[in-house]
């Protein structure tokens, strides 16, 4: 017992060792919240809840998702419209992150056409996946 003991001890002190500063000491992390607050002029709470919220939302999609793959569930229109439910949450927490950022959502579409068009070119492409290093 003592063995697994010292394991987990062992492996707190290192996950303890590559935690950030901001993240182990609230009140750095409550001055990095201040300065990030005004880098986004005043909008860290909306930004931080639009973060959070698109978090839980695309979990329950993909909870969902997994439901339906791999547990059978119901491939019904009930089903279908959840997805889309917890979709039109994604875009309500993605336009809140944007109100956020100062920037509109057509902005952001934009930026993605843009991106992606720089990316495939000519349309998806497996080869360049390969050389994609992320």
């Amino acid at each position: 017992m003592s063995d697994i003991k010292e394991f987990f001890d062992g492996y707190a002190q290192f996950v303890d060792s590559v935690t950030s500063q901001n993240g182990r000491d609230d009140t750095l992390f409550e001055q990095r919240a201040n300065d990030m607050s005004v880098w986004l002029g005043g909008n860290f709470a909306r930004m931080d809840n639009a973060v959070a919220g698109l978090n839980g939302e695309s979990g329950e999609i993909a909870d969902l998702w997994k439901k339906l793959k791999f547990h059978n569930k119901e491939l019904s229109e009930e089903n279908k419209q959840k997805l889309i439910d917890e979709l039109s949450d994604v875009c309500w927490y993605a336009t809140q992150a944007a109100i956020a950022l100062n920037v509109n959502l057509e902005e952001v579409i934009r930026h993605n056409v843009k991106k992606l068009k720089a990316r495939h070119p000519h349309g998806f492409s497996p080869e360049y996946m390969k050389l994609k290093k992320d």
